[in-house]
C-alpha cells in the first residue's frame, strides 16, 4: 500500500521536481544522547516504548552500567578502608600524645626537684655531691626540653594528620559521588511532555532498541511535543546546489496521503553525514518549516515527502 501511495505521489508531480524523504518532528524536541562512558560505546539496557506519551521526570532510556556498579563498589570499599585506617592512625597518635604529655609533666617535676637539690650550697653537701646534683640538673633540663619538643611535635603532627585525613576523605567522597552521578546519568528521563521516538542509526537507518551497542555522543531517542511541527529531511551532496535557504517546498505525508502542505527550508546543515544504507556519499540535513502544520493532526515520527520544484 505504501508503495502505491508513493507511486501516486510521483505521478502527480513534475519530473523535474526533487523528492526528499523526511520525518515529522516538533521544534520543541528533547534529544536523549548516549552519555560519556569508559569505552567508546555502551549498551542500551531499557527504553520506553516508542510512541508512548511521557511527562517531565518519566523514564525514557537506561544505559547498562554494570561496569560502573563494580567501580562504585570498589570506591566505597576504598573509602571504608581509608576511614578505618585514618581512625586507627589518629587513635594511635592521640595515645602517643597522651604519653608524651605525661612524660613532659614528669620531666617538669623532675627538673624542679633537680633544681631544688642543685641549689644547696657546696659547703653543706661536699664537692662530689654538689657536682652530681649540678649534672643531674643539666640532664633534667635536657630531658625536659626533649620531652617538650616531642610533645609539641606530636601536637603539630596531629593537626597535620587531621588535615591530611580530611583532605583524603573529601577526595574519596568526591570520587565516589562522581561515579554515582555517572551511574545516575545512565538513566535519562523526560524533561518535557511529549511522545517517545526511538532514534535511527545514522549509518544503517535502523531504529535503536534494547541491547544495541551505541557510540558515545549519538542520539538514542527523542521526546517530541505535538506543537510547532516541522519536517527534518536529508539531501545528497550532489543535489545540495538545487536547494537554498527559504526555498518554498511542498510536503506530503504517508499517513495523510491526501494532505499537501506548503513549507519553507529554514535550515541547511553545514556538514554532511554518512548514510551507508542509502549508498555512498554525504547527506545534509535540512529543516522544513510547515505552514498550518499544527492544524492537521501531525504526530512526531510520521514519514514525509518533501518536493522541491523549479530545479
Amino acid at each position: 500500500m505504501k508503495l502505491l501511495v508513493v507511486v501516486l505521489f510521483i505521478i502527480n508531480w513534475p519530473v523535474s521536481a526533487l523528492m526528499l524523504t523526511g520525518e515529522v518532528e516538533s521544534s520543541q524536541t528533547q534529544e536523549i544522547i548516549m552519555p560519556m562512558v569508559r569505552s567508546w560505546r555502551a549498551e542500551i539496557a531499557d527504553m520506553a516504548t516508542e510512541g508512548s506519551r511521557v511527562a517531565p521526570g518519566d523514564f525514557v532510556v537506561r544505559i547498562d552500567g554494570s561496569d560502573l556498579d563494580a567501580t562504585i563498589e570498589a570506591q566505597q570499599e576504598a573509602l571504608d578502608v581509608y576511614v578505618a585506617a585514618s581512625k586507627r592512625d589518629m587513635t594511635q597518635l592521640q595515645i602517643d600524645l597522651n604519653n608524651a604529655h605525661l612524660a613532659y609533666e614528669k620531666a617538669q617535676v623532675d627538673q624542679q626537684i633537680a633544681e631544688l637539690k642543685a641549689s644547696v650550697p657546696l659547703e653543706f653537701i661536699g664537692e662530689l655531691a654538689f657536682k652530681e646534683r649540678q649534672l643531674a640538673l643539666k640532664q633534667s633540663l635536657k630531658t625536659l626540653a626533649d620531652n617538650k619538643k616531642k610533645y609539641q611535635a606530636l601536637q603539630l603532627r596531629i593537626k597535620e594528620k587531621q588535615k591530611e585525613v580530611d583532605l583524603g576523605l573529601e577526595q574519596k567522597h568526591k570520587e565516589l559521588v562522581y561515579w554515582q552521578e555517572r551511574l545516575q546519568n545512565l538513566t535519562m528521563n523526560a524533561q518535557q511532555d511529549g511522545f517517545v521516538i526511538h532514534a535511527t542509526h545514522p549509518w544503517n537507518g535502523t531504529k535503536y532498541q534494547i541491547g544495541d551497542q551505541v557510540r558515545t555522543g549519538l542520539v538514542i531517542a527523542k521526546v517530541s511535543k505535538t506543537t510547532d511541527m516541522r519536517v527534518k529531511a536529508w539531501i545528497n551532496a550532489i543535489d545540495l546546489p538545487k536547494i537554498s535557504q527559504d526555498k518554498v517546498v511542498t510536503v506530503q505525508f504517508d499517513a495523510l496521503p491526501h494532505v499537501k502542505l506548503s513549507g519553507k527550508i529554514s535550515h541547511i546543515s553545514a556538514g554532511g553525514h554518512d548514510k551507508k544504507n542509502w549508498g555512498e556519499g554525504l547527506y545534509y540535513e535540512i529543516i522544513v518549516a510547515l505552514k498550518n502544520g499544527n492544524d492537521i493532526g501531525l504526530l512526531p515520527g510520521m514519514s514525509a515527502l518533501v518536493w522541491v520544484e523549479d530545479i
